[in-house]
């Protein structure tokens, strides 16, 4: 998957927005997540790479990530050098792409509050 956008919206009490992932049958595999500023790979509650420490709300960027044999593939504006890579086999696994907030009225924030993302362009190739 192939994916330009950008982040524009997180919630106020708990700014926490996945925009990207892979999801097998289950449960996520990996995603792309906004913490504050922090724009990271998440698998399995842990992190594992970050990809803009300073992340700006409406900065437009490019995610690319491959799947592959056991192999996840985290490409970041720069598509020619992963700027992470996980070994990780699933199977039954689609991608997701949206904004999915992390917050609710429980972790203190108002019922009006969203997580907003914009997709410029998007494409997906299985092989």
């Amino acid at each position: 998957m192939i994916l330009e956008q950008a982040i524009l919206h997180t919630p106020e009490k708990k700014p926490h927005v996945v925009a990207e992932q892979i999801h097998d049958a289950a449960d996520d595999v990996v995603m792309i997540r906004l913490e504050g500023k922090n724009l990271f790979v998440e698998g399995g509650g842990n992190s594992l790479g970050v990809l803009d420490p300073a992340y700006v709300l409406g900065t437009r960027y490019t995610v690319k990530i491959l799947a592959s044999q056991g192999k996840i593939s985290i490409y970041y504006n720069d598509l020619t050098t992963p700027k992470v890579i996980v070994n990780r086999s699933s199977t039954g696994c689609y991608f997701k792409a949206g904004a999915y907030t992390q917050s609710n009225t429980a972790k203190g924030d108002l019922a009006t509050a969203y997580g907003e993302v914009v997709i410029f362009k998007l494409s997906v190739q299985h092989q």
